[in-house]
């Protein structure tokens, strides 16, 4: 008897496009699927301004469909506090759970990539003068709030 095995990995890369605009690119990959997904945020409102989405391998053919449900994220506010249920249905239940996992993913990097480009503005060192600057800035980042261990001190 063999034993079973999966695996996948998520990939999430953040770039600024243009003084007010931060790009991600994700890209999931495990034994089944394969997708990836573009997105830019207005860095001055949070708002999703444009999504792309490819599906590179698939199980069924209604999967390209999910594609076309991508489009339904423009315009949604990042920093809302039920952004990524928001995201799982209107991307994940309508369209692919993958690409909404995956969106969620991408809005929660860029978020990071805005608090750290702040942080290195800002001085490290104003953070351990004022404590409550990191969990201020973690109260923009409700997906990851008490679930990961980066965050769980503030």
């Amino acid at each position: 008897m063999s034993a079973l095995s999966f695996s996948r990995s998520k990939l999430v890369a953040v770039e600024n496009k243009d003084a007010n605009t931060l790009k991600a690119h994700g890209f999931l990959e495990d034994y089944i699927y394969c997708m990836e997904i573009d997105v830019e945020v207005d860095i001055t409102s949070f708002k999703v301004t444009a999504i792309s989405g490819r599906m590179n391998r698939i199980t069924t053919s209604e999967c390209h469909k999910a594609i076309a449900v991508l489009q339904n994220a423009v315009g949604l506010d990042i920093t809302e506090k039920d952004f990524a249920r928001t995201v799982n249905r209107i991307i994940g239940r309508a369209g692919c759970l993958h690409f909404g996992s995956l969106l969620t993913e991408c809005c929660d990097s860029i978020m990071q990539a805005i608090i750290f480009s702040d942080l290195e503005k800002d001085g490290f060192k104003y953070m351990e003068v004022n404590k409550s600057y990191a969990k201020d800035k973690a109260d923009t980042l409700p997906g990851l709030k008490n679930s990961c261990i980066a965050y769980t001190g503030l």
